[in-house]
C-alpha cells in the first residue's frame, strides 16, 4: 500500500508538472499568434489564418538578413505587400523601396530601366540617368514577376548580384551598390530552369529564402475581413455607404476564389458600383458567381435587342 501510494503520488505529481508545462506552452504560443497578428496590422496585411501567420513568422525570422528572398504564389496573393513587409521589418525600413515589374518592360529596355545609362548611350539619352539598382542602393529592390525576364538579361542581373555592382549602358565604370533583392514570381521557376528558359545559376542565386504565399482559398477564415477590409475601401473611394448582406458574405466565403485577393477586391468593387446605396445582395455578385446564372452569349444569326 505504502508503495502504490508513493506511485500514485509522483503520478499526480507529474500530472501536475505536465499540466503546467503544458499550460505555458500555450500561453507562449498565444502570444506569439498575438505578436504575428500585430505585425501583420503593421505591415497592412489582413488576416490571421495559420497559413498567413507561417508565411509572416517565416519573413519576420529572415527579416534582418541581407540574403535574396524569393516570394512563391498564385497571382493575387499579396506579394507585393509582402516585398513591403520584408523592407519595413529591417534595418533598412527608412532607405528606398524599389518596385520593377519585369513583366511590363519592354525586352530593348530592360538594361537601361534596371542598370541604367550614360548621356550619348543611344539617341535621345541626352544626359545620364541612374538606373532602378542605383535608385534602390543602400534598401530594397523589389523584381516582381522575375520569371518575365529575358535570358540574356538574367545573366546581367546574376553578375550584379554576384558582384555588387553595376555598369550603366554605355559607360565602363562600375558602381558600387549594396541592395537586398526580393523577387516574386507565381511561374514555377524549377520547370522553366528544366525548360531552358530561367538560368539554374540565378534561381539558385535567388532562392535562397523562399517564401510560399498562401492562396485564399487556404486562407477562407480571413475571407470576411479582408471583403470588409475592401468594402470600407471602396466606399471611401466613392463616397458610399454601401454594407454586406449576410446572404453575400456568405456566399463570398463559399467562393473557390481562383484570382485570390485580387479577385475578391475586384467583386466588391463591381457590386458596390452596381448597388449605389443601400446593401449588397446575391445579385449584385458577377454573373456565374455563387451559382448565379450565366448569360450565354447569341448565337451567329440572332439579334440583341
Amino acid at each position: 500500500l505504502k508503495i502504490l501510494a508513493t506511485l500514485a503520488g509522483q503520478l499526480l505529481q507529474l500530472q501536475a508538472l505536465v499540466g503546467e508545462k503544458t499550460r505555458a506552452l500555450q500561453a507562449k504560443n498565444q502570444l506569439l499568434t498575438r505578436a504575428l497578428e500585430t505585425a501583420a496590422a503593421r505591415y497592412g496585411i489582413i488576416g490571421t489564418s495559420p497559413a498567413l501567420l507561417q508565411a509572416l513568422s517565416e519573413l519576420e525570422r529572415v527579416s534582418e538578413a541581407s540574403a535574396s528572398v524569393l516570394l512563391l504564389g498564385e497571382s493575387g496573393t499579396g506579394k507585393e505587400l509582402f516585398a513591403r513587409a520584408v523592407h519595413l521589418s529591417s534595418q533598412r525600413r527608412d532607405q528606398p523601396f524599389i518596385k520593377v515589374n519585369c513583366a511590363a518592360i519592354p525586352d530593348t529596355l530592360f538594361e537601361s530601366e534596371l542598370f541604367g545609362y550614360e548621356r550619348g548611350a543611344f539617341t535621345g539619352a541626352q544626359s545620364a540617368r541612374s538606373g532602378w539598382f542605383e535608385q534602390a542602393d543602400r534598401g530594397t529592390i523589389f523584381l516582381d514577376e522575375i520569371g518575365e525576364m529575358p535570358l540574356a538579361m538574367q545573366t546581367k542581373l546574376l553578375r550584379t548580384l554576384q558582384e555588387g555592382t553595376v555598369v550603366r549602358l554605355g559607360g565602363k565604370r562600375e558602381i558600387k551598390v549594396v541592395v537586398r533583392v526580393v523577387a516574386a514570381t507565381n511561374r514555377d521557376l524549377e520547370q522553366d530552369v528544366q525548360r531552358g528558359i530561367f538560368r539554374r545559376d540565378l534561381f539558385y542565386r535567388l532562392n535562397v529564402i523562399p517564401i510560399r504565399l498562401p492562396s485564399l482559398r487556404e486562407r477562407p477564415q480571413d475571407i470576411r475581413a479582408l471583403a470588409l477590409h475592401f468594402l470600407n475601401r471602396v466606399n471611401q473611394n466613392n463616397q458610399r455607404n454601401v454594407s454586406l448582406s449576410p446572404d453575400a458574405l456568405a456566399e463570398l466565403e463559399q467562393h473557390p476564389w481562383p484570382g485570390n485577393i485580387r479577385e475578391l477586391r475586384n467583386v466588391l468593387e463591381r457590386a458596390v458600383i452596381l448597388c449605389g446605396e443601400g446593401t449588397v445582395v446575391l445579385r449584385h455578385l458577377p454573373p456565374g458567381f455563387a451559382g448565379l446564372p450565366v448569360l450565354a452569349p447569341p448565337e451567329s444569326g440572332d439579334t440583341l435587342t
